[in-house]
C-alpha cells in the first residue's frame, strides 16, 4: 500500500467516526486540542513502556502516527512531502546535531 492511500484510509474512519466534523467546528480551538491529542498518545505510549507493554507500545505508536495523518489531512498538508523534505534537512545535520548524548 502507498503512504497517500494509507492516508486515506486512516481519514476516511477519521471522518466517519466524526473527529474532522468535531474540530472543523471548533476553529477557535480545535486544531491545539487535536494537537494535544497527540501528545496524550504520546504519553500512553511511554506509560506502556514503563509497564514493559510492549504489545501496547506498538498499538500507541500507531496512534500517534494516525492521528498525525489525520490532522495533515483536515489541514492539507502533504505529509509524505514534509517527511522527504525534512529527512533531507536532517540528512545534512552533523552528528546529534552537535548535542552530547544523554
Amino acid at each position: 500500500m502507498e503512504f497517500k492511500d494509507l492516508m486515506i484510509l486512516v481519514y476516511q474512519e477519521y471522518v466517519v467516526n466524526g473527529f474532522k466534523e468535531k474540530f472543523d467546528e471548533k476553529k477557535e480551538y480545535g486544531d491545539l486540542v487535536e494537537l494535544a491529542l497527540i501528545t496524550t498518545e504520546v504519553s500512553e505510549g511511554i506509560e506502556s513502556l514503563r509497564v514493559n507493554d510492549l504489545p501496547n507500545l506498538r498499538y500507541e505508536l500507531a496512534d500517534i502516527i494516525i492521528r498525525v495523518m489525520n490532522y495533515c489531512n483536515r489541514k492539507g498538508i502533504d505529509l509524505e512531502h514534509m517527511i522527504l523534505a525534512k529527512n533531507e534537512v536532517n540528512r545534512k545535520r552533523e552528528v546529534l546535531h552537535g548535542k552530547k548524548v544523554i
